[in-house]
């Protein structure tokens, strides 16, 4: 089926295009609040990525015990991405071969892994509403601020 992908209930509101003729049937689950500890298997990047996001998307109330998994799928791609950019920064993108014909030059494999991880972690961002241009699409939620006169009443 070509088209747009379906937007989220939740994120309707938080765009502020909710209404009520765009508003579909959703499958609601829990939310999370309190952020599970991420994978074992994560390198350093993808456990910081991980926090962030997840208590970014938390702080929204669009963190729920499905979406976690897009969450751990994105901040994976994304710390394997910076590993490969790290090891190529040391290596090179062009890689040097001596055989008997004389000097051969190949990209290194790891370029190409790490523009497949840098693709599959953008692909998941969009889904879950943090690139830059989905995000600027979500209105902030007013924050109520209080001076110390707020605090005489409950006194």
């Amino acid at each position: 089926m070509a088209g747009r992908k379906p937007i989220s209930n939740e994120l309707k509101v938080l765009k502020g295009t909710n209404q009520p003729c765009r508003m579909r049937d959703e499958v609601r689950y829990e939310r999370i609040t309190k952020i599970p500890n991420p994978p074992k298997y994560f390198n350093n990047h993808s456990k910081r990525i991980y926090k962030i996001t997840a208590q970014e998307l938390a702080k929204k109330g669009i963190l729920d015990v499905v979406n976690i998994n897009a969450v751990i799928m994105y901040a994976g791609e994304m710390g394997k991405y910076m590993e490969a950019q790290e090891i190529l920064a040391e290596e090179g993108r062009i890689l040097t071969e001596i055989t008997k014909f004389g000097e051969k030059k190949y990209r290194n494999p790891l370029d190409k892994m790490s523009s497949e991880y840098y693709a599959n972690a953008i692909r998941l961002a969009c889904e879950l509403g943090v690139t830059p241009a989905s995000a600027s699409k979500v209105k902030e939620k007013p924050r109520e601020e209080k001076d110390e006169f707020d605090n005489i009443n409950a006194m």
